[in-house]
C-alpha cells in the first residue's frame, strides 16, 4: 500500500432533465394502472358511468408524457450537435459503426 487512494471510476450524475423525464414515466405508469384497477372496480361494482372519466384521465397523462418526452429528446438531439451537424459525424463515427454495438 502506497497510502494514495485510488478514486473509482464512478458513475456520471444524472442530468435534471433526465430525471424529470424518468419521473414522469414512472408517474405515468404508476397513475395508468392506478386508474385501471379503478376502471376493473367500477365494472364490478357495475358503475359502469364512471369509465368515461377514468379513461380521461389515462388520455391526459399521456398527453403530458409525450410532452415531456418530446422536450427531452429535442434537447438531447440539440446537446448532441456540434456546429449544425450531428455529434457523430463530427467524430467521423458512422451508423454502421454504433450498430455494431
Amino acid at each position: 500500500m502506497s497510502g494514495k487512494r485510488v478514486d473509482k471510476p464512478g458513475r456520471k450524475p444524472w442530468t435534471t432533465s433526465k430525471v424529470i423525464a424518468l419521473g414522469v414515466l414512472a408517474m405515468d405508469a404508476v397513475a395508468t394502472l392506478a386508474v385501471l384497477a379503478l376502471c376493473g372496480l367500477a365494472i364490478l361494482r357495475q358503475f359502469e358511468g364512471a369509465l368515461p372519466y377514468l379513461t380521461t384521465l389515462i388520455g391526459a397523462l399521456q398527453v403530458v408524457t409525450g410532452v415531456v418526452l418530446g422536450a427531452y429528446f429535442s434537447k438531447s438531439k440539440a446537446e448532441n450537435t456540434k456546429g449544425g451537424i450531428v455529434y457523430d459525424t463530427a467524430l467521423g463515427v458512422s451508423d454502421s459503426d454504433t450498430n455494431d454495438l
